[in-house]
């Protein structure tokens, strides 16, 4: 039953707010309510890839964040019963000029867990790399894949189990005098974070629009390959070297840069870098495209977009006949800075991913927000 006074109030039950709820008890904070204008989450946080990236992120707080939420998500894992579907991390080398790129990299990412793979080597960790041309890749060990669908409320109902609330299809329409107003209640609040994720047309709407922050939209698709295939790890296109921030200024990026552009124009002009994770069913999510606007995103797909993923797809894993299951739109907000936390005071706060690492490094930035709040 909700109570009608909370020392914390979270609204938004994506990873930034499950994650601050999380840090929250850890701290000892007793009386928490989790609440979501939906039945569910069906945002961000279940519309993606469900990989816990490291490889190719921001070095310092970027990659800090994201090695500290995989030491979560591996311990929910556990208490949550969450399914772990693979580790590891595969870029496929699709040009020459990737590898020296890909050796820059290795300077810059501290970790011993990371490597470079020749051609031999990369067709020796699985048959899958025999069938594609490639100059060889990088390997990183940390990864981990989980489905996002299932694993996000199997974190809802760890934490009700550990005695945080939730309150589900409710929304708060406004907060004033430390009360949250919702379409049947007022409950009263001490502390307040609200991480809405990509919904930037409701509260903090001010926010987001003068910090600029923009709606990414994705298309994403599932496909059940005709023959059983396993993957090694989790599969990149080397598209992902012209998008992932830790590789942006690397000096051999800009030859890079002008083989890419001549070979994959339609791609970079629809923001897609291919990225392939498997399911418990056999099933392959691939993805992804990249639109982005300050407004709301029209619910039309375009075929070619979904077109020139698979067709990346079939380069880097010729895996045979597929059947294309099920599509759908991903989405998360994106702005100038990769973080948002903006204290409207000292006691509430609008806390959001601004890329597209909430999965990633999402319950670590939380509980750097839970640490000023406390």
């Amino acid at each position: 039953m909700t109570k009608s006074q909370y020392e914390l109030i979270i609204i938004g039950a994506g990873v930034v707010g499950m994650g601050a709820a999380l840090a929250a008890h850890k701290k000892g904070i007793k009386k928490i309510l989790v609440i979501d204008r939906h039945q569910a989450c069906t945002g961000a946080s279940i519309r993606n890839f469900g990989f816990i990236t490291i490889t190719g992120l921001r070095q310092k707080l970027m990659q800090k964040r994201a090695l500290r939420s995989r030491e979560i998500w591996l311990d929910l894992v556990k208490k949550a019963k969450i399914t772990v579907n693979h580790r590891g991390l595969y870029l496929v080398a699709q040009h020459k000029e990737s590898i020296p790129v890909l050796e820059e990299y290795l300077n810059v990412d501290p970790r011993k867990t990371v490597k470079l793979l020749s051609k031999k080597e990369m067709e020796a960790q699985s048959p899958l790399f025999k069938k594609n041309n490639n100059f060889g890749g990088l390997y990183s060990s940390d990864e981990v894949r989980i489905e996002p669908r299932l694993a996000i409320p199997a974190v809802a109902k760890y934490l009700q189990s550990i005695g945080i609330d939730f309150l589900w299809s409710e929304e708060v329409l406004d907060f004033s005098h430390q009360k949250i107003i919702t379409q049947k209640r007022k409950i009263q609040f001490k502390k307040l974070i609200m991480a809405p994720g990509n919904h930037l047309k409701g509260l903090g709407r001010d926010v987001f629009e003068k910090k600029e922050v923009q709606s990414s939209k994705l298309h994403m698709l599932r496909v059940m390959p005709e023959k059983k295939i396993t993957l090694p790890g989790g599969i990149m296109a080397d598209l992902t070297l012209m998008r992932y921030p830790g590789y942006e200024n690397l000096p051999s990026k800009k030859k890079l840069d002008k083989v890419i552009k001549k070979t994959s124009r339609a791609e970079l002009d629809n923001g897609i870098h291919v990225i392939v994770v498997q399911g418990k069913d056999g099933s392959l999510t691939i993805g992804d495209s990249h639109h982005y606007t300050h407004d709301t995103h029209y619910p039309f797909e375009n075929e070619t977009i979904d077109n020139l993923i698979l067709k990346k797809f079939d380069q880097v894993l010729p895996i045979g006949k597929y059947k294309v299951i099920e599509r759908w739109v991903g989405e998360y907000p994106s702005g100038k800075k990769d973080y948002l936390d903006h204290w409207l005071d000292k006691n509430i706060c609008i806390a959001n991913v601004t890329t597209g690492i909430g999965m990633s490094t999402g319950f670590a930035f939380a509980e750097d927000v839970i640490s000023k709040l406390y």
